[in-house]
């Protein structure tokens, strides 16, 4: 048995509490790719907040507004998912809505962002940094991720949204316009938006997050000079005063802006849609990967074509003990179980070489 599935027997059950607070202290000790590479198996992790949660019977809507039925979820993924870590539900309207912006909830989709109060620079300092113990939402997540400590001895990942996609949020698509047109604007809003995350992430940590992804998904939509420019320094920032392994994490196509994702400081890069050999190839592996199984296969798919894909994956990071086996993104709400349990079951019974 390896050490990260010592870690989840122990972090799984009560009477072995204490041991398990000393070993994933250990562990979170260690660099984050010395952990990888002595995990025993390459892990498993998915954002799948959302599939639990129509799972537990509750729904979208419910859940990200009661700590109770969102801890209940996250239960699931590691009770009835195995899934190896907890990730928090990766909802990014959550700072948003905090900042000021209007959100449309659904009971079965993640909320959408629609409204952006940012139209000047002067627009900005109108804005109030939330404070995350009150404001919005953000207490429904410290409150579950402290549950989870509580009661569980397992690695808790945190999601916080990126400054530049946050930016966006509060901007609007004209942001991308006032890259050229109004640079003012664009620092002003970056600027306040670090922020934002940076606090964010602090009363995280401290309420038992053991790493936190950022998400950057409007990054990937960015040329590799405005990416340097505009978004990567934000996120260098940010990962150097959070004191926590950072994952950031870009949807999409991100070739062309992955040698400089691997400048970003981040402990590990969690990919998508990507030549994954070239991944491997290009980013060192002093720098842990995560992905990239198609979301819409664990969607569409079957079981079986899941294994198959998950099968595949595997033999081409198999000498790669920095890698985790992930989907590309965070899974949507009707994602079947057994398509999840399919993956998970095919990756715990391979062996890293």
């Amino acid at each position: 048995m390896g050490i990260i599935d010592i870690l989840n027997r122990m972090g799984n059950k009560k009477v072995f509490r204490p041991i398990g607070r000393l070993l994933l202290k250990s562990a979170m000790s260690l660099r984050f790719d010395t952990l990888t590479r002595i995990a025993g198996r390459h892990m498993v992790s998915a954002f799948a907040a959302a599939p639990a949660i129509i799972l537990t019977n509750s729904t979208i809507e419910n859940a990200l507004c009661d700590a109770d039925l969102l801890f209940k979820a996250m239960e699931f993924t590691v009770q009835e998912m195995e899934l190896d870590t907890f990730c928090l539900v990766a909802d990014l309207s959550l700072e948003a809505e905090a900042c000021g912006c209007e959100v449309s909830f659904s009971k079965e989709n993640l909320p959408t962002v629609i409204s952006h109060p940012v139209s000047s620079a002067s627009d900005v300092a109108k804005l109030r940094v939330p404070d995350p113990s009150k404001d919005g939402r953000m207490h429904v997540i410290l409150n579950t991720i402290k549950r989870i400590g509580n009661h569980y001895t397992m690695i808790k990942i945190a999601v916080v949204t990126g400054p530049f996609t946050l930016a966006a949020h509060l901007a609007g698509t004209a942001l991308y316009l006032d890259l050229r047109k109004n640079t003012q604007k664009v620092e002003a809003v970056l600027d306040f938006s670090l922020k934002v995350a940076s606090r964010y992430a602090r009363e995280l940590t401290r309420a038992g997050a053991d790493m936190i992804l950022l998400a950057e998904p409007v990054s990937s939509q960015l040329s590799p000079r405005d990416y340097e420019t505009f978004s990567l320094p934000r996120t260098r920032e940010f990962i150097s005063d959070l004191g926590k392994p950072c994952i950031l994490h870009m949807c999409g196509k991100t070739d062309h802006l992955l040698e400089k994702m691997c400048n970003s400081g981040a402990a590990v890069l969690s990919i998508d849609d990507i030549d994954i050999r070239r991944a491997v190839d290009t980013v060192p592996k002093e720098i842990v990967l995560a992905g990239n199984i198609s979301t819409a296969s664990f969607g569409i798919g079957s079981p079986e074509g899941i294994k198959e894909e998950t099968s595949q994956l595997l033999n081409v990071v198999r000498s790669r003990k920095e890698f985790i086996i992930a989907p590309g993104c965070d899974l949507a709400p009707n994602t079947p179980l057994e398509n999840i349990l399919s993956f998970v079951r095919t990756v715990k019974g391979t062996k890293s070489s």
